[in-house]
């Protein structure tokens, strides 16, 4: 029989969230896919709202690999607010589908 305590819980639980579909799946993960997430998560803040991993690999095939993405991940890794230039360019792209 296996016991977890409160603390072990907590432990496991992380930042990133698993609501954003999965791009290897049969239908392809789109545009309409951001909006659609953006919709849905309008009551979080945007740290919130990005912190899914499916979801960064979206951003991943759109944004700089090397600059703008590692700089998305430190935000959700620390959860700290994502600077207002990539919140506008993230926004403009989901409300473009």
């Amino acid at each position: 029989m296996k016991i977890e305590s409160p603390e072990m819980k907590e432990m496991q639980k992380g930042p990133l969230s698993s609501s954003f579909p999965i791009e290897n799946r049969n239908i392809p993960v789109s545009m309409r896919a951001l909006k659609d997430h953006f919709n849905r998560t309008k009551n979080l803040s945007f740290v919130k709202r990005i912190s899914d991993f499916h979801l960064l690999l979206l951003l991943a095939k759109f944004l700089d690999i090397n600059a703008d993405v590692p700089a998305l991940a430190e935000c959700v890794h620390t959860q700290t607010a994502v600077p207002e230039g990539y919140q506008l360019l993230i926004e403009s792209m989901a409300s473009a589908s």
